[in-house]
């Protein structure tokens, strides 16, 4: 079972999955991430490529979102049409983004939008059904009979795999919600004039939390009251699970714990052995060493044991970092065909609970096993951690990690924090923080040292009243500089 702890009141939003009390999966947001995807606008078509059979959509963001003919809902019904016969220039089009912009090239758009819920998704002009295919036939068949009993028009319905556990009505509430949703957005925004943006899809709390059928989740905690409300009213049935904890202390997991292990090379298996993990840009390499030596009557039994414990390993470390594309396993050297089989299956298994699609191609001729995971966003490692400098937190990353250390002394009943910052990162803190948000919920005079020297990027020197802090040698000698 899966329990979920949501932390939003800082300016790094983040989210830890621990299942059975192991940590699981951390996910990480930043307010400059740019992550559109799932994102729902009302846009104007500005210029139409016949050549290219796509489109260039003004939707908000500075550069023009590219749409293809393809991802016009009506191309499905005459696919001999061509993108000048569907749109126009000028045209008000509701469209949704697919793929966030790279470097110079634009974000891929669709306007076959999707509203996605736990278990259904509706498709308000997508003129089909489907149904997941890790769903029995039988099942299948039954849902696409409900979908075509439910849908008007241009509707169209997808079933995730989670609704194979679902009742037919609790499915059916599912949809109504979500037709409702949309007719309350079509209303809203009837009128208003694109570029607009519509419906936002957050990474976190909403595109996590749909990643786990209703019945995986245990519990859900959050830190801030709004959060609650919009799980209540998105996820009804996940309200009697979720709760709002205004202290995060009692959570397993602080997240600049976390960060410490995702971004550790080596990680040990239970029972010796240990993983070592390095990322490149074309690819991740995964090596399997075994921690001691075995006599040779038992060689091959401790082999495929390490092996198949590194194994489960890797695939949760796969889920947990956030890796994917092409990556590689160095197991140890197994010349049994069955203990190799004995160890794919144990991969393929674990990777089973990884909401991320992947594929275990299999051993190679030289003996590494290679598998692709979908690439959803960047790994964890290399959006907190310098990879080349040996795995050291960003500037950035510290910055956080300082604002959560000083949000930690929210329900002190001390009044004054004085802080040793490096310049650099007090720089950094400045400019990623919304230090006015942290004044208003924290409630403190925060100071720092500013003729200061350490070797730790920050660390706090006292925290206590003002009184106390007037009778501090840093106070008399005029060394402190007001944060706010």
């Amino acid at each position: 079972m899966k329990d979920i702890y949501i932390q939003t009141l800082p300016s790094e939003k983040w989210a830890i999955v621990t299942d059975d009390g192991t940590l699981d999966r951390l996910s990480v947001s930043r307010k400059d991430d740019g992550d559109l995807i799932g994102n729902i606008y009302k846009g104007r078509v500005v210029n139409i490529e016949p050549s290219l059979q796509a489109a260039f959509v003004h939707f908000g963001p500075n550069k023009l979102g590219f749409l293809k003919c393809s991802e016009i809902p009506a191309s499905r019904l005459d696919s001999e049409k061509r993108i000048e016969q569907l749109i126009h220039e000028g045209q008000a089009l509701w469209v949704q983004v697919t793929k966030d912009a790279i470097e110079d090239k634009g974000a891929q758009l669709t306007a076959n939008v999707t509203l996605p819920g736990q278990h259904i998704v509706y498709l308000p002009f997508g003129h089909y059904h489907a149904v997941s295919k890790k769903i029995e036939q039988d099942r299948r068949e039954e849902l696409l009979a409900l979908a075509t009993s439910w849908s008007v028009g241009e509707e169209g319905v997808l079933f995730r795999t989670s609704s194979k556990t679902m009742t037919d009505s609790e499915l059916k509430e599912a949809f109504s919600r979500l037709q409702q949703e949309w007719k309350e957005i079509e209303t809203a925004f009837q009128n208003q004039k694109p570029p607009v943006l519509a419906f936002e899809d957050p990474v976190i709390p909403d595109q996590l939390i749909r990643q786990y059928g209703e019945k995986e989740i245990q519990s859900i905690a959050v830190d801030e009251q709004w959060v609650k409300r919009r799980i209540d009213h998105r996820y009804p049935y996940l309200a009697s699970k979720c709760e709002w904890k205004d202290s995060t202390h009692a959570w397993p997991f602080t997240a600049n714990q976390v960060m410490e292990k995702v971004i550790e090379r080596k990680v040990s298996l239970q029972g010796g052995g240990e993983i070592v993990l390095d990322q490149t840009e074309a690819m991740v390499v995964i090596d399997v060493n075994s921690a001691k030596r075995v006599g040779k009557a038992s060689k091959a039994q401790s082999v495929l044991q390490t092996n198949v414990a590194a194994a489960k390993e890797v695939a949760k470390q796969l889920r947990l970092r956030n890796l994917s594309g092409m990556i590689l396993i160095d197991f140890i050297t197994m010349k049994n065909p069955k203990d190799q089989q004995r160890v794919l299956s144990a991969l393929k298994k674990e990777l089973k609970q990884d909401p991320v699609r992947s594929e275990v191609l299999g051993f190679t001729r030289l003996g590494l096993v290679e598998l692709t995971r979908k690439r959803t966003s960047s790994s964890l490692p290399y959006r907190i951690s310098e990879l080349r400098a040996g795995h050291v937190l960003t500037l950035e990353t510290k910055a956080y990690q300082l604002e959560r250390e000083l949000l930690s002394y929210r329900r002190s009943d001390k009044d004054v924090i004085v802080l040793e910052v490096d310049p650099e990162l007090l720089s950094e803190f400045r400019e990623r923080c919304d230090v006015e948000k942290l004044k208003s919920v924290l409630y403190k005079e925060v100071f720092v040292l500013n003729n200061s020297t350490s070797d730790s990027s920050y660390r706090i020197r006292y925290v206590g009243d003002q009184k106390n802090l007037q009778e501090r040698p840093f106070y008399i000698d005029g060394s402190l500089d007001r944060l706010f």
